[in-house]
């Protein structure tokens, strides 16, 4: 198999983290193994947040990964635990050379084999729920391809997860769901046409219209379609930047 393939596979299986049977527990021990199989790290741990921001060690792939992680949360520093309070990725390409960053972490890594790893956060709406580690048996670190990937299945795991109920979907929730997404659209097509009409624009013009104005307010494209039908949001506005 190869790796279009098995990533392929790994996407549909963190799709399928939505179904009833699958509880977040099997979604972060996917995520933790897709990391292994698909991006190339030797060892991975994910840590999530509690209640109180404290890091818990949530999916790790093996024992040394294990000893790692929970040496970081007891000396309070490492590469996932500034991760996570920087809500920033942290790279360690070379561990021999980062016991200034973290005097106890890092010494403690190379004796139990690693020599490099990267801490990617977990977030959903720029809230940083918890780091996805990545360790390394050589130095040099992972490729810039390899860590947007990791950082990819991290960003929908954390997604899933944030989502996960303990409570399966009722057939009455399904619909009531893509209802939603129904009357959504059919409110965006009428804030489409409304600008179409004002602007003299075509309906692709003005559907970019209605785009751009929402990205550049820091809104959603339905939050301005509603304005607009309500008119608490002036076209004239949403206009000025298509002009």
């Amino acid at each position: 198999m190869n790796r279009e393939q098995q990533l392929a596979e790994a996407l549909v299986g963190l799709a399928d983290s939505l179904a009833d049977d699958v509880d977040p527990v099997v979604l972060l021990d996917r995520l933790a193994l897709n990391c292994l199989d698909l991006v190339g790290a030797d060892a991975v741990g994910v840590m999530i947040a509690g209640v109180r921001g404290e890091l818990r060690l949530m999916a790790v792939t093996d024992q040394r990964a294990a000893l790692m992680e929970f040496f970081q949360l007891q000396s309070d520093e490492g590469p996932c635990v500034d991760c996570y309070r920087k809500s920033e990725r942290i790279d360690a390409p070379d561990l021999g050379e980062s016991a200034h960053r973290w005097p106890h972490v890092a010494p403690y890594a190379r004796e139990h084999g690693f020599r490099a790893a990267h801490a990617l956060p977990m977030r959903v709406h720029h809230q940083t729920v918890g780091a996805l580690n990545l360790m390394l048996t050589t130095p040099g670190g992972l490729s810039a391809l390899d860590l947007h990937l990791a950082q990819a299945l991290a960003d929908v795991t954390t997604v899933a997860l944030v989502n996960w109920s303990p409570h399966p979907l009722r057939p009455t929730d399904v619909s009531s769901s893509v209802q939603r997404a129904v009357t959504a659209k059919a409110t965006v097509d009428i804030a489409t046409g409304m600008i179409a009409e004002y602007g003299s624009l075509s309906l692709p013009d003005a559907r970019s219209a209605l785009g751009t104005w929402a990205t550049r307010s820091g809104r959603r494209l339905t939050e301005v379609a509603h304005g607009l039908v309500r008119r608490t949001v002036s076209l004239t506005d949403v206009l000025s930047d298509s002009r």
